[in-house]
């Protein structure tokens, strides 16, 4: 099902009906979409694919020759400006090193304004650091770049029209917004045999899913999955990983720096008050929901996973842990809510990016400011017991690290709110109790 895109099509669509021919770059991590984003786009336009592989020049050549006859024929057909997809362009200067050289004297011949070419590749790394310097005079055509990104949770639930609020921030939760991970989920089935058959049984889609995708980027994997463990339990500062990896600081920046590269990890800011001595600093995390699920769950209890069954597996060593990982991504979740509020003017006041405050002695999992100096703050809790005044009250502790106090309260809770707290809210104006069927 193809659902979103709308920003990136509308992009695509401005960049078509430019007079020159000109070249888009689409880009973006394996299995996020981009075939399917390409066959929406040319579903009503001429249009000529090719999917490049890894081949010698010779026989590069001769199939592409294919493709070239196949574009005159397009061009003599039709009086639309044509679209040329090569899909996985970076792998043609595999085995045949004068591909771009080659490539820019036929684009050339392009009469103008008759040819768009869509150049494809899910290698994020080249495109962003050295796709320019390899393409040579080719980049000088270069229109635009489009990048597509993991769906948000708004774009994802779209593909889960019958599933409840709960079981999308789950899914959410363990696959994130790639749409090929997507793909595989049954809504028609539980969370538990969901998780078996697609990650914890060796025939399963996502069982060697995290090493086969950090191979198509990374080398050195033994470094990279120590640091994931370490950075799945929490959100560790640099220190921390020296001390517990035992690399050097310097190796480890390097490493942190190529996750973060192909949109992996991200290195985490805290929201700052005036009190910024009381704020954590140099702070680092997963952001590919598969990845944090799997080095937190799976990744230590590999040998386990080898000699039990799936099913006691998951009842031994996931179930009980399955809500921590899920509340991250609630909390995830509940940002982009509040920021979708935040935009069409549904809070009281007008506010800046949501974040989170990573306090030396607390942590606030949503917190705003606007110009008129307010704080808005909210709690975010994934349980299968009701908030109650005990977290709320905790909250407050939390903010007293800020020096300031909150002008606005949002609770979230999966499981809704005791009586007592549910009634304070209703007496009081700044204070909002939101459950799973206001989202």
């Amino acid at each position: 099902m193809f659902v979103g895109r709308e920003k990136e099509l509308a992009m695509m669509r401005q960049q078509y009906q430019l007079p020159e021919n000109g070249i888009v770059i689409l880009y973006g991590r394996e299995g996020i979409g981009k075939t399917s984003f390409i066959k929406r786009f040319v579903e009503d336009k001429p249009f000529v694919y090719y999917q490049a592989r890894e081949w010698s020049e010779a026989e590069q050549n001769r199939c592409f020759a294919e493709k070239k006859e196949e574009l005159l024929t397009e061009l003599a057909q039709t009086d639309k400006k044509v679209c040329f997809i090569v899909d996985e362009f970076d792998l043609m200067q595999k085995g045949y090193k004068n591909f771009f050289a080659d490539f820019t004297q036929y684009v050339k011949s392009f009469q103008k304004g008759r040819v768009f070419l869509i150049l494809s590749s899910s290698s994020v790394q080249w495109v962003e650091n050295t796709m320019v310097e390899d393409m040579g005079e080719l980049a000088a055509n270069i229109n635009a770049f489009i990048k597509l990104k993991e769906f948000t949770f708004m774009e994802m639930v779209d593909r889960f029209p019958n599933s409840s609020t709960e079981e999308c921030i789950i899914i959410y939760g363990i696959f994130g917004g790639v749409p090929a991970y997507l793909d595989l989920w049954n809504p028609k089935e539980t969370v538990r045999k969901n998780i078996i058959r697609n990650i914890l049984d060796k025939r399963g889609a996502m069982y060697k899913e995290a090493g086969r995708f950090l191979r198509t980027s990374l080398r050195e994997l033994p470094y990279y999955n120590t640091i994931l463990s370490v950075l799945a339990e929490d959100e560790p500062k640099l220190n921390y990983l020296y001390n517990r990896t035992g690399f050097s600081r310097a190796k480890i920046s390097v490493y942190i720096k190529n996750l973060i590269q192909i949109d992996v990890a991200a290195k985490i800011f805290s929201y700052e008050t005036a009190k910024k001595a009381n704020i954590q600093k140099g702070l680092y995390g997963i952001t590919d929901a598969f990845l944090q699920f799997y080095y937190k769950l799976i990744y230590p209890y590999l040998s386990e996973l080898q000699i039990m069954e799936p099913e006691e597996f998951y009842a031994k060593y996931m179930k009980k842990q399955l809500d921590e990982v899920m509340e991250k991504a609630y909390i995830k979740v509940c940002k982009e809510f509040m920021e979708l509020m935040n935009r069409f003017d549904r809070l009281p006041s007008k506010f800046g990016n949501f974040g989170s405050l990573y306090g030396k002695s607390g942590f606030i999992p949503l917190i705003a400011g606007n110009d008129k100096g307010e704080l808005l703050i909210g709690s975010c809790k994934w349980s299968n017991r009701p908030m109650g005044m005990q977290e709320f009250e905790q909250l407050l502790k939390d903010m007293e690290q800020t020096g300031k106090e909150a002008d606005y309260y949002y609770l979230f809770s999966k499981e809704g709110f005791t009586t007592e707290l549910a009634a304070m809210a209703q007496n009081m104006n700044n204070i909002q109790c939101i459950d799973m069927e206001q989202m």
